[in-house]
């Protein structure tokens, strides 16, 4: 029997350093999930980085998958908290759902990973939070609720106050559309998930463009709880932030969309409405995107990115 003489091969400086690449790019992007009382966050990206942290928060009815060509975007240069909020798009019913307490909730967590992030020596950034409609209003409070943890607001498609959407006024006010607040509530907290999803769809029209990300729409309002949907937007429509809103230190990015009208003339009426809402706010900016419809995010994706990418890039 011949024995051979050939000894194994060492590994090379070479292929060291391709394991170690492999291993931090690993690191890197590991995504780690934590639960709360009223919503999920879901943490990938890069945390070695020096850029702030963001947060990506979704709208009514949906969960974080909305963001997922977004965070794709955003995460080889930051770390982002993906957030699913309890009820929407989700099989986890929950119980005494509150918006108040949701945004505490949002507070507390963006308040810890900034202490965490001082802590290990990482440099101080404030945050940036990313949300699209009722997101972009809970972005908006907490920007305005605690000035010190965040540098910049993306609103998609949201406003401070939603109310003029259904007036086409911003002269609207939460005591002029109360009693529509109450039926409103009234109205979901009998409602089944399937009307729900009905309900939905006889306005997709207003939401997307093509049939597939239509259909993911209304099969995420099937998966959502009925009354948390009716608190949210009584909450929505008794709450305006407008009176207070001078007061917002971060700077503000308001992305609207009206490709859901047909004449120029809606379209710009609605950019109008946009404007208004933030017309004594030097750090506030509205661009609108007149093809898009609400869910800009699969209509027009990378202008949406573009967008955001060109706002965060500066000092943060």
């Amino acid at each position: 029997m011949i024995k051979s003489h050939n000894k194994p091969n060492k590994p090379t400086k070479l292929s060291l350093l391709i394991v170690l690449f492999i291993a931090i790019a690993a690191a890197l992007n590991t995504a780690k999930v934590w639960a709360h009382n009223h919503f999920t966050v879901k943490t990938v990206g890069n945390s070695q980085t020096e850029n702030a942290d963001i947060i990506l928060i979704p709208g009514l009815m949906s969960n974080g998958e909305v963001w997922q060509g977004t965070l794709d975007t955003i995460k080889d240069k930051h770390r982002v908290h993906m957030v699913s909020i309890t009820g929407f798009a989700d099989s986890q019913k929950p119980t005494n759902f509150s918006m108040n307490e949701l945004k505490n909730e949002l507070i507390d967590f963006i308040t810890e990973e900034s202490r965490k992030s001082e802590a290990s020596n990482a440099v101080a950034n404030k945050t940036i939070l990313i949300g699209h409609s009722l997101g972009g209003f809970l972005a908006m409070s907490i920007a305005l609720e605690k000035p010190e943890l965040i540098s910049k607001v993306v609103s998609v498609d949201s406003l401070p106050y939603i109310g003029p959407i259904f007036t086409g006024t911003n002269q609207t006010t939460p005591a002029s559309l109360s009693n529509q607040a109450e039926r409103i509530l009234l109205m979901h907290k009998s409602m089944t998930q399937t009307q729900l999803a009905e309900q939905t769809k006889r306005g997709i029209y207003i939401h997307a463009t093509q049939a597939k990300h239509q259909k993911h729409i209304i099969d995420m309002a099937k998966r959502s709880d009925p009354v948390t949907v009716g608190k949210a937007m009584h909450y929505l429509m008794n709450n305006d932030l407008r009176p207070s809103l001078t007061e917002i230190k971060a700077d503000l990015l308001i992305l609207g969309a009206s490709g859901g009208f047909n004449d120029n003339s809606r379209k710009q009426a609605v950019e109008q409405l946009y404007k208004g809402q933030v017309a004594n706010l030097p750090n506030a900016v509205v661009k609108m995107n007149t093809n898009s419809r609400h869910f800009i995010m699969y209509d027009d994706p990378k202008w949406l990115n573009d967008q955001i990418t060109a706002f965060i890039k500066d000092k943060s």
